[in-house]
């Protein structure tokens, strides 16, 4: 029952789609984990594998880079959301992100039921 509670709080002080705010937290968890990789631990190799995730989920980096920046304190949400939210209003999404919408077609049910796994036959 916890787990409802933190998301109703989660949802009630975002005035904004469940999806956005899903966006919002994987966002403030991006720049946390950047936050450490880059400040604390000066680790290149994370810093640079958590770029590219931040591409690969087409964030935009100047996003993340505001946040990174912004003088908060990137473990404090509450710090957080109001400097994100000012960017948002001036920066609307350049298209819609693929990973948290459905698609427009959906297909059906399988026809076929998965393959099994298939035996190991020794040559000869």
């Amino acid at each position: 029952m916890e787990v409802e509670s933190v998301t109703t709080t989660a949802q009630s002080t975002f005035d904004g789609s469940f999806a956005e705010c899903k966006e919002q937290q994987l966002v403030f968890l991006l720049v946390r984990q950047l936050a450490t990789a880059q400040f604390e631990l000066a680790n290149a190799a994370v810093t640079q594998r958590l770029w590219n995730e931040v591409n690969a989920l087409e964030i935009d980096p100047e996003r993340i880079t505001q946040l990174l920046y912004g003088g908060q304190d990137v473990n404090d949400r509450e710090a957080l959301r109001p400097l994100d939210d000012a960017w948002r209003t001036h920066h609307p999404p350049r298209r819609q992100r693929r990973w948290f919408t459905r698609p427009a077609t959906v297909a059906g049910p399988r026809s076929a039921r998965p393959a099994g796994l298939r035996a190991h036959r020794p040559v000869g």
